[in-house]
């Protein structure tokens, strides 16, 4: 019933033309999905040998941890695959915390895990006089827990045997107090899941667009004491996306360990398969986001990205109606009378002006860039190419909202060029791209979601493109300007600083611009050695939000 409710708003949002031509290339885009799925299958999995090394790894201070799992009516087989994947654990430091709110027909429930309780001291059993609630059940579990982190653990799901030993060596290394895994979907055996969910560093949009973290999930006892309240049962259903939110709100240091530690069982009952009868999940997720938004002092409202119900959309409060010049660059005398009406005929927000950016002999970009910033004050900048078009009115608005924020660096939309394909959807690190910059999405329809739909919501990037990117007054003075020397390279190194100083770099699918070309210019090779010389130890770990695995199947 949901896939013909999501067919019918699509069709009446797209018309038939575009319709048919989504459906065809959804076809496509499955059986590309299916390949990398096939790729991926044994990613997971460790040798006997890597077993034996973390099971006689010495670490220097050993931490506790704590796993947290609520009972609720489990079916046995599920209770027992989920209690030998905590017995199999490389790293033994650990205590399991259960808290059964089953009913009085499961009573096998309390017989299984008592059993169990018997056999290992670190298995910790509570019965509940009743069902509390998914929130107030993990609760309980909580009260028991004597750990120094706490491991979220579904009832119906299996840990990776590697997972603890994985967190305890981020721990020791990072001292991180906030830690996720990739985690991989199944449905009757493990070792047929295919469904796997490789994910990217923290970031706060992405958070807010959907929680992506989900499962492993590890925090440290100090930063739950600090949150100030556990569960929140009014929110039931996305309890952990509202968990997770404040969670992060306070986190020190934040960890993405970039390996499958979790698998998440998808049956009948799951959440994530009955949406249609479990609406309330998706009603809680968007109360989580708008409280996360009150208590940072930021306005505006949430809702379902549609056809999408649990990817979120914000539109914020765009507040003093400030002022915006576009800085157009790459564009010739000739170009500039057809450039100012294809912006100003396809632009709705009214407080604009356009200057066309000259660059003198022997000029770099950087120079001529802030030499007109200099010239020419406004709240806010976008940077421009002179082939770009917008698409859609509201562009500049939809960038504004975002760029507006004290915690960003800069804003970029999604960008389209030749046949209705997709050219930028951000630039991501590769030390074996031309130039050391890949363009995220390049060559995919627009009609693609991507992977885990990334061209369908807002999400932090490493880097933004001159091609079209927005950026306040405010973080041009803080961070003085353009490099000067960063020839060809001005924005990604402003980028990149502006992470440096702590601020996020945002893609959003929502402003689209069409470049008037075939193609999209890419980084020159012969300008790369001082981008390469400035930025080599970032190049070299790798892009954050460009997952190593994703990279080597090359999925983007």
């Amino acid at each position: 019933m949901f896939k013909i409710q999501k067919a019918i708003v699509l069709l009446l949002k797209q018309g038939p033309t575009k319709f048919v031509r989504t459906i065809v290339s959804k076809k496509k885009e499955k059986k590309k999905i299916i390949e990398f799925k096939n790729k991926a299958r044994n990613i997971h999995l460790i040798s006997e040998e890597e077993r034996e090394r973390q099971r006689k790894w010495e670490f220097q201070n050993c931490r506790k941890f704590s796993i947290i799992t609520p009972l609720y009516n489990t079916p046995v087989e599920y209770l027992i695959e989920l209690l030998e994947s905590v017995e199999r654990q490389t790293y033994t430091n650990w205590e399991l915390c259960l808290a059964d709110g089953s009913d009085d027909k499961h009573e096998y429930v309390e017989k299984v895990c008592k059993d169990w309780m018997n056999r290992d001291n670190r298995i910790i059993y509570m019965k509940l006089k009743k069902n509390l609630g998914i929130s107030n059940n993990t609760n309980e579990c909580l009260k028991l827990a004597s750990g120094d982190f706490f491991g979220l653990l579904d009832h119906d799901d299996v840990l990776h045997e590697s997972a603890l030993f994985e967190m305890m060596c981020v721990i020791e290394k990072t001292e991180a107090d906030f830690i996720y895994s990739d985690e991989v979907k199944f449905s009757k055996e493990i070792s047929d899941a295919t469904d796997f969910n490789f994910k990217s560093a923290f970031g706060k949009d992405e958070l807010r667009s959907h929680n992506y973290i989900c499962h492993f999930t590890v925090f440290s006892k100090e930063l739950l004491e600090n949150a100030n309240e556990l569960y929140r049962s009014n929110f039931d259903g996305s309890q952990d996306h509202d968990m997770v939110l404040r969670l992060t709100e306070r986190a020190k240091n934040i960890v993405h360990i970039p390996k499958v530690l979790y698998y998440w069982r998808v049956h009948p009952d799951s959440v994530s398969m009955n949406l249609d009868s479990k609406s309330y999940a998706v009603d809680a997720a968007i109360r989580a986001i708008k409280e996360q938004l009150i208590r940072e002092n930021e306005h505006g409202s949430v809702s379902s990205n549609l056809p999408y119900r649990t990817i979120y959309r914000i539109s914020y409060d765009i507040l003093q109606h400030p002022k915006v010049i576009i800085l157009v660059h790459n564009n010739s005398n000739l170009q500039i009378d057809e450039i100012k009406p294809r912006i100003d005929n396809n632009t709705s927000y009214d407080n604009y002006e356009i200057i066309f950016v000259e660059i003198k002999e022997n000029e770099t970009l950087g120079i001529a860039l802030n030499r007109d910033i200099s010239h020419n004050k406004a709240d806010f900048y976008v940077l421009f190419d002179g082939a770009c078009i917008p698409e859609n009115d509201d562009w500049i608005e939809e960038m504004l909202m975002y760029a507006q924020r004290n915690d960003v660096c800069t804003v970029s939309p999604k960008i389209l060029f030749g046949n209705n394909l997709i050219g930028y959807a951000g630039l991501a690190l590769d030390a074996n791209e031309k130039g050391f910059i890949k363009f995220l999405g390049k060559g995919f329809s627009d009609d693609e979601q991507g992977y885990e739909a990334m061209f369908r919501y807002v999400r932090n990037i490493t880097a933004s493109w001159k091609g079209c990117c927005m950026i306040s007054a405010e973080k041009l003075r803080m961070m003085g300007g353009f490099s000067e020397d960063m020839d060809g390279y001005e924005e990604v190194d402003f980028s990149l600083r502006g992470i440096q100083n702590k601020l996020w770099n945002v893609w959003t699918c929502f402003a689209k611009i069409n470049y008037d070309s075939m193609e999209i210019p890419s980084f020159e090779e012969k300008k790369s050695k001082i981008f390469y010389n400035r930025w080599q130890d970032e190049i070299k770990k790798g892009d954050r939000y460009y997952h190593p695995i994703l990279k080597e199947l090359r999925w983007l």
